[in-house]
């Protein structure tokens, strides 16, 4: 099952190596993000974010890219 992350970026046509530069991680880390085989940290998921309102223009928040737990939710 695909992660928010990957569908999101699928759905909207991203490349990985385009987010990997805007967002400032590598292609591989980005991998292991987009597939749920890592969690990401707090600043992982923040350059992700910041880096797909820049791409698409959209108001893009945390939940709608990554599955978060209760304590995450509220620091977002």
């Amino acid at each position: 099952m695909a992660t928010r992350l990957e569908q999101f970026l699928k759905s909207r046509r991203i490349k990985p190596a385009h987010l990997a530069r805007e967002s400032g991680y590598s292609r591989q880390h980005l991998l292991r993000v987009r597939m749920g085989r890592m969690e990401p940290t707090r600043r992982c998921i923040a350059a992700i974010v910041a880096a797909c309102r820049r791409m698409t223009d959209e108001p893009i928040m945390a939940t709608d890219l990554f599955e978060l737990g209760e304590e995450e939710r509220k620091d977002s």
